[in-house]
């Protein structure tokens, strides 16, 4: 009898402990859990997006001088532009108004305009001088919601009416900066993206022209002769 009763303790004891440890493991792996979809709920974008130098005029003669600065003869629309799922920098058109001059899959994330001589760009509240050179406020863009990776630019036009762009207006694209989606705020360090590319050694102007549409026209055939031949090869 004595021994079918130590026996029986001993059991008991024994399955005592494996509940203990199973009930131990499922509380571990639910605070993993717990751990893991805060770490993507709390996922975001958070880039601040600003000048190193400065922005220079389309028909200056350099971009290292202390003269023709970009705002002391044009009006500026600043843009941050996500460069969609195909990481490619589009050509804008005059005509796309409602989606901010983009084409292809590029999407507007963030603009500022700022008037002729410099000034306080109405959206986000930052103010920059004739230079483009940053002078106060926030100029972090933050999505929090947003968790996937990719590439994002940035694109100046110079134009002569504030926040309209024509055909024929001069612009100016960035490299493209890529960001990782994985931003919470709360004090987390914001990647850094100047427009001119660094920091430091000159400034930049435009280079570009948006074009009319009927080069439009010709540069998507133009691109849809080379798919066709690297599809043929």
């Amino acid at each position: 009898m004595e021994c079918r009763q130590a026996l029986y303790l001993a059991l008991t004891n024994q399955f005592k402990k494996y509940n203990r440890r199973n009930e131990m493991k499922k509380f571990l792996l639910a605070i993993s859990a717990l751990a893991v979809a805060a770490t993507v709920a709390t996922a975001g974008v958070g880039i601040s997006w600003t000048t190193g130098y400065g922005a220079y005029a389309h028909d200056a003669p350099n971009t290292t001088g202390s003269a023709g600065a970009l705002l002391d003869s044009y009006n500026a629309l600043w843009q941050l532009i996500y460069a969609g799922g195909d990481d490619t920098i589009n050509p804008p058109e005059a005509d796309n108004v409602g989606t901010g001059y983009v084409t292809g899959d590029d999407v507007v994330w963030a603009e500022r305009t700022i008037a002729l001589g410099g000034g306080t760009a109405p959206e986000d509240s930052t103010a920059w001088n004739n230079w483009m050179t940053y002078q106060s406020g926030n100029r972090v863009y933050a999505d929090l919601a947003w968790n996937t990776a990719g590439f994002v630019y940035q694109r100046v036009f110079e134009t002569a009416t504030l926040g309209a762009v024509v055909d024929g207006d001069w612009y100016y694209d960035s490299e493209l900066l890529a960001f990782t989606g994985t931003y919470s705020g709360g004090g987390q360090p914001v990647q850094d993206f100047f427009v001119d590319g660094a920091s430091g050694a000159s400034g930049f102007q435009p280079t570009q022209q948006v074009p009319e549409p009927a080069t439009m026209g010709l540069l998507g055939l133009g691109a849809l002769v080379m798919a066709i031949r690297r599809r043929r090869s």
